[in-house]
């Protein structure tokens, strides 16, 4: 059970002693509930690892629900994991985390590729971010009221009963910012959506990928055609003056590798692109397919280049109506 939030814009978030301790017994003392803050990413934490796209701190009994507490190497009250493709932090690290009051962690553990969890319906990649799992008050104390406004609209409640549900809008609409309306959220629906939506968005890149790989090919070979067909007489030219046919088969060749391979060369030696690709290993296979994609294209115009010139008698455009 999730809730719909409708938050008052103009309003400033209200907490009182009894509102902080019934949040605080639900997701550091109860067994049913658990929230997440998206946006703890520190100021200048992006500068420091740049391959870093996001902290998220985690409350009440997420580790369980998606199955993170194997990770926990030893009982403590804070848990830090970094994602599979964050290179710039390591285990061991200490990194230092907090608005108003910061505190120095140490990196306990790197999660598998491929560790997600929901909020609500979104599904969210860990693979770039680094993961904070913690109690309720640890993260109001480093993030004081800028972490209510996030753990209270995006509580999660597993199995509840009705008295607590009303429990829960009740106090979060006390604060005078959130109202808060139940929302029956299917994990099962979800995922199911989310691999649909992932499935048809692979299909229309890969689609689009490879009509404009065949739109490339066809006007590069059309383009060397109609080359051909300009200098057929210099090439015949070229071959009274002793030049062999081999000659002019390398020429093509040449001229087909400048043409495919001086824009890629400039790409590539682009300001801040080698970077880009440290910061972005896994983009690896792009680069990978672009190589052979390349290499395919000089291959396969230069074959049909040479195929084309070698059908033709050069000496017939020699002819005074030529």
């Amino acid at each position: 059970m999730s809730f719909k939030d409708y938050m008052n814009i103009w309003s400033e978030i209200y907490i009182d002693k009894d509102m902080y301790y019934f949040f605080e017994d639900l997701f550091d003392k109860g067994d049913n509930a658990y929230s997440v803050m998206e946006s703890a990413e520190p100021i200048g934490f992006s500068d420091r690892f740049p391959d870093v796209d996001g902290v998220v701190f985690a409350v009440g009994k997420f580790d369980e629900v998606f199955g993170f507490d194997k990770y926990k190497p030893e009982p403590k009250e804070t848990y830090v994991f970094v994602g599979a493709d964050v290179k710039t932090i390591d285990v061991g690290d200490q990194i230092e985390l907090g608005m108003y009051n910061k505190q120095t962690y140490t990196v306990d553990a790197r999660l598998k590729k491929g560790e997600a969890y929901l909020n609500k319906t979104h599904y969210r990649s860990l693979d770039n971010k680094v993961l904070v799992l913690t109690s309720f008050r640890n993260t109001t104390t480093l993030y004081q009221y800028v972490s209510l406004r996030e753990l209270i609209p995006n509580i999660h409640l597993i199995n509840p009963d009705i008295q607590q549900i009303d429990q829960v809008i009740q106090m979060a609409n006390r604060t005078k910012k959130f109202a808060l309306v139940p929302w029956e959220v299917s994990l099962r629906d979800v995922i199911k959506a989310t691999f649909q939506e992932s499935f048809l968005g692979v299909m229309l890149f890969a689609c689009f990928v490879v009509s404009m790989c065949i739109f490339m090919i066809c006007g590069f070979i059309s383009s060397i055609y109609m080359l051909i067909d300009h200098n057929f007489v210099e090439y015949a030219v070229h071959q009274i003056y002793g030049a062999t046919p081999q000659m002019l088969y390398l020429r093509i060749i040449l001229f087909v590798i400048f043409i495919v391979l001086l824009p890629a060369a400039i790409f590539y030696n682009m300001p801040g692109m080698k970077d880009f690709m440290k910061v972005s290993p896994e983009l690896k296979w792009v680069w990978w397919f672009m190589a052979i994609f390349l290499l395919i294209m000089v291959v396969l115009v230069s074959v049909l280049a040479i195929l084309r010139l070698s059908k033709k008698d050069l000496t017939e455009f020699l002819r005074r109506d030529r």
